[in-house]
């Protein structure tokens, strides 16, 4: 919640005076003063040259439609503290400007610092460019003549809400971003605040986090007892919003990093003395708080995902590395693919590497059995309305034991039908089927594979465990 009687002051200035750290008078009301800084949680300095070219093309038409006229470059969002002006939003807008002004020789004494490497190569990358194609903006760049509403708050609460609602500038923050500067903010207490700079940059490393919140979101929706309707994937703004909600706005806030792994407790026969065995994991579905328990919980998915599907770095677990290598190449597999990442997820985090191989068959026996009932093409309301038909991933969360999962995913059975005996007839679906019997070595011939496939598909991988 916002800090009471947070005081709002609102401005109009040029950019010159903004970046050169002069005072702005605001009316009725105190000086804007202060140095301006990015907090360590900010997204990096992202603008690329598409971004630079098409500001110098709009400043150049307002100068030829009237030449009079400051350019008005929106608003940029500070928060006040103590000497510290904190951009909240605009950081892309003025570091651009800052670029401008250093090699039009406009601003002299400018200390706005970058942490992130990204930042650091953005920076020199657009300082080449604008210096080699200097002669095209020189003249009609000046930072007295653009013009910026400033609205500054005391209260950082106040700034994010003013920033939530309007978020502009060239390149928009997308849902990751956002969160990402929620739950660094929200590490507050004088106890943390010490790991901010430390989370800031492990949240850095982990790289591109996109298909990670997206198979979480997935998993988290897709939940009998919670159920919710996931945004259709072409609609970006509805994915964005819905990963706000889940990733920030329904975190708890409390300090706590917590993570609600699976115990083994194997009692002795005589005495009922105990030995207990925790697997060291984060729950897919579980509670999040604000701050490091999110941030921790998204570290430790980004790097199952990465481990165990996208750079697939387990060649030692030999038959789930060929099998998923095998998968990943299949056609036509989009949506079923997400559902096998899912459930590899699943099951890392509550079993670790124990029997993977032969859950990653089990499952895709199942997952993947959409690609050869259906008859055209998976669709993307194809994968949800089978789970909630199957309620396959609750059979995955709610497991005590692999051998039990694996029983529960023998026991589902499947249909072939009208399957294209015409050799010259190619489809996604006939290839699919193809190549899996070719796979897991299937003895059947072209007539055979209506009624046999799924028959001998899954005898093939039923007695998997039992080898």
């Amino acid at each position: 919640m916002s800090e009471p009687q947070a005081l709002i002051k609102v401005a109009v200035c040029n950019v010159a005076q903004l970046l050169s750290g002069k005072n702005i008078q605001v009316q009725d009301q105190a000086d804007i003063q202060g140095k301006l800084t990015i907090p360590e949680y900010q997204r990096p300095y992202v603008w690329d040259i598409e971004q630079l070219d098409q500001l110098i093309k709009d400043i150049q038409e307002h100068e030829q439609k009237g030449k009079d006229s400051p350019y008005y470059l929106g608003s940029i969002i500070l928060h006040a503290k103590s000497t510290e002006l904190n951009i909240i939003d605009g950081q892309q807008r003025l570091t651009s400007l800052t670029l401008f002004g250093y090699l039009n020789a406009q601003l002299q004494n400018v200390s706005l610092s970058y942490h992130s490497s990204v930042s650091v190569e953005h920076i020199r990358r657009n300082l080449a460019y604008l210096h080699s194609n200097k002669a095209e903006w020189e003249k009609s760049i000046d930072l007295e003549k653009i013009v910026v509403s400033l609205v500054v708050t005391s209260s950082e609460d106040d700034a994010y809400k003013f920033f939530e609602t309007q978020n502009t500038g060239g390149v928009r923050l997308s849902g990751i971003d956002i969160i990402k500067a929620y739950h660094l903010r929200a590490i507050n207490s004088e106890q943390q605040k010490r790991y901010q700079t430390f989370y800031a940059k492990k949240w850095e490393s982990l790289g591109e986090l996109s298909d990670t919140v997206w198979v979480l979101l997935l998993g988290r929706y897709w939940n009998y007892l919670n159920r919710q309707q996931v945004p259709y994937y072409k609609n970006k703004m509805a994915i964005k919003n819905a990963i706000i909600d889940e990733f920030s706005k329904k975190t708890r806030n409390g300090t706590e990093d917590i993570a609600y792994s699976q115990i083994n407790i194997n009692y002795s026969p005589v005495n009922r003395s105990s030995q207990i065995s925790m697997l060291n994991s984060y729950n897919f579905r579980q509670s999040l708080n604000a701050g490091i328990n999110t941030i921790s919980y998204l570290e430790y998915f980004q790097q199952l995902y990465l481990k165990y599907y996208k750079n697939l770095d387990i060649q030692y677990l030999y038959e789930y590395y060929n099998f998923t290598s095998w998968l990943k190449q299949l056609q036509g597999c989009r949506f079923l693919a997400e559902l096998y990442v899912i459930g590899i997820l699943l099951y890392v985090s509550k079993f670790g590497e124990y029997k993977l191989d032969i859950f990653a068959k089990k499952f895709f026996r199942v997952a993947y059995s959409r690609r050869a009932t259906n008859q055209t093409r998976v669709r993307a309301d194809t994968v949800p309305k089978f789970i909630e038909e199957t309620n396959l991933l609750d059979h995955v969360v709610m497991a005590y034991r692999p051998e039990d999962l694996f029983e529960k995913l023998d026991s589902y059975k499947f249909d072939l039908k009208e399957y294209e005996l015409d050799e010259k007839k190619k489809s996604l679906r006939k290839t699919f089927i193809q190549e899996t019997i070719k796979y897991f070595g299937l003895n059947l011939k072209s007539e055979e594979i209506q009624q046999c496939f799924f028959k001998e598909l899954t005898l093939k991988i039923k007695y998997l465990d039992k080898k």
